[in-house]
């Protein structure tokens, strides 16, 4: 800019001297070579070296070349009309190359930004083509006013249509879905042109043979002009094709998985069936050689016992206790085939209520014992009554065998709440369990204690268990040894599968 500005400066200088070594020439054309100074030097300079050539031009023609010379005179009323023009031509050719610079630089700097803006817009544009790449969605928009379509360049790979030719007008995109999906979609963009609600479907979109089937969720809105009317139709077209693959898969596997579990679940059912049918079998072929056992060792004793000499007696006494036993054992097989067995029939049952009675017919039956019980009130479920009463009653007479021999027995009944169930509790301070053995409890025929220090089979906590399973409920376990146990379950409103049902059997 500085020199510019100095070529501006000097040109005033340089017409001077070439207008006094040219003067017998340009005598009479004084200002002519000044005017043309001014003019290159308010080019090169703007507005400041116009204005300072004008001055100093001006300052030097009036100085040298107007008589008389190396004056500035004031007489010639002509010489002071052109020094006015010639200033005024100076200021004006400055003024407007000035302007003319400052246009200049302001249209370098809109085509700067012009050129910066179309360069991010095509970077933008580049992105934006990437991402409808990786995530297989393109754009389209319909002129429905002029019929004019747009497509982006992912809706010509999804279709397989060639980039070279004009997106497809709306009949002619029929062509690329099977007749299914062209029913389902021409109709959700009828609706669409119609009302002006946006649409979302699937289709299945035809390819050229040998190539792999594609699908495609088309999505749809409607564009209205000021007076409500709809002039365009936009919307996008994304590749769902991997996520069809998986449901189809998923939808193949649901059904073979399906297809085994009936399978598996009918011969589970059928395994049961049988054994249920051989446990009651075996379990009522048993009794009658049961009672022949014990019928005749007590006849043997009746009839010969005084002729029975030492551990005689002894033996049939064994024998006698034996059957005693086996039989209590098939009552246990009857008992814990039985729970399993037949239908449920769901009703409101009054659990504290059962829980009183069963505790009295407890006490009755031990009329010795003095255990303190606590039932808490109004705890109902929805279940099978009988089953239930087996519940409680195996749960509330297990606590009243395992206090035996605690000094001050009590005996529990309540509920809490746990994890959005209810579950219903009995709690006593007995004999208790080691939780290492716990996986013992609902087994059939296992117990934890010996039988000269509690009596039993080993059968009712197994029966327990089938029965809540039946009630696709649960039920745990807490104890420790010599402080007694907590056994708490839970209930549903609905029976367990049939195929559950009898899983654990």
């Amino acid at each position: 800019m500085n020199a510019r500005l100095t070529l501006a400066v000097l040109l005033p200088f340089v017409a001077c001297a070439v207008q006094w070594l040219l003067w017998d020439i340009l005598k009479p054309y004084v200002w002519f070579l000044f005017i043309p100074t001014v003019f290159l030097s308010a080019w090169v300079g703007g507005l400041l070296g116009g204005l300072a050539a004008t001055v100093i031009g001006t300052l030097l023609a009036w100085y040298i070349f107007i008589p008389p010379a190396f004056s500035f005179p004031l007489d010639n009323p002509a010489s002071l009309f052109s020094i006015v023009i010639f200033i005024f031509t100076g200021f004006l050719f400055s003024f407007f190359f000035d302007q003319l610079q400052r246009s200049k630089h302001r249209a370098n700097e809109a085509l700067s930004m012009a050129e910066s803006a179309n360069e991010k817009t095509f970077q933008l544009y580049q992105k934006l083509k990437e991402a409808q790449r990786l995530a297989s969605v393109g754009n389209w928009a319909w002129d429905i006013q002029s019929d004019t379509h747009v497509w982006s360049e992912e809706i010509y790979r999804i279709y397989g249509r060639d980039p070279a030719l004009p997106p497809a007008i709306y009949p002619e995109v029929q062509k690329y879905f099977t007749p299914e999906s062209w029913a389902t979609l021409s109709a959700a963009v009828e609706k669409g042109l119609a009302e002006g609600v946006p649409y979302e479907c699937d289709a299945e979109v035809v390819r050229p043979p040998g190539c792999p089937r594609r699908w495609i969720a088309a999505r749809g809105e409607a564009i209205r002009d000021a007076d409500g009317n709809i002039v365009n139709l936009q919307g996008t077209v994304q590749d769902i094709t991997e996520r069809k693959l998986a449901e189809e898969e998923i939808s193949r596997l649901n059904v073979d998985l399906e297809q085994r579990v009936a399978e598996r679940t009918a011969e589970l059912t059928a395994a049961n069936r049988e054994l249920d049918t051989f446990a009651y079998a075996v379990a009522h072929d048993l009794r009658a050689p049961l009672r022949a056992m014990s019928g005749f060792s007590q006849a043997l004793r009746e009839d010969y016992g005084g002729q029975l000499q030492g551990e005689a007696l002894v033996f049939l006494d064994q024998i006698n206790l034996a059957s005693r036993k086996m039989n209590d054992l098939v009552d246990g097989l009857l008992t814990l085939s039985r729970s399993t067995r037949g239908g449920l029939q769901y009703d409101l049952v009054d659990i504290s209520a059962l829980s009183k009675r069963l505790l009295v017919e407890l006490a009755q039956s031990d009329p010795e014992r003095q255990v303190t019980v606590e039932v808490e009130a109004e705890l109902q479920a929805r279940g099978d009554a009988r089953m239930i009463e087996v519940i409680m009653r195996n749960l509330l007479g297990n606590a009243w065998k395992y206090t035996a021999h605690v000094a001050e027995p009590s005996i529990r009944m309540y509920a809490e709440e746990r994890d959005n169930a209810r579950l219903f509790c009995v709690a006593d301070n007995g004999a208790g369990f080691d939780m290492a053995h716990a996986n013992r409890l609902f087994k059939p025929f296992q117990r934890l204690h010996r039988q000269d220090e509690f009596p039993g089979i080993g059968i009712g906590l197994a029966t327990v268990q089938r029965i809540v399973n039946r009630h696709a409920g649960a039920i745990e376990a807490r104890g420790e040894p010599g402080k007694g146990a907590i056994f708490c379950f839970t209930l549903s409103d609905t029976p367990a599968d049939s195929a559950q049902d009898k899983k654990e059997i």
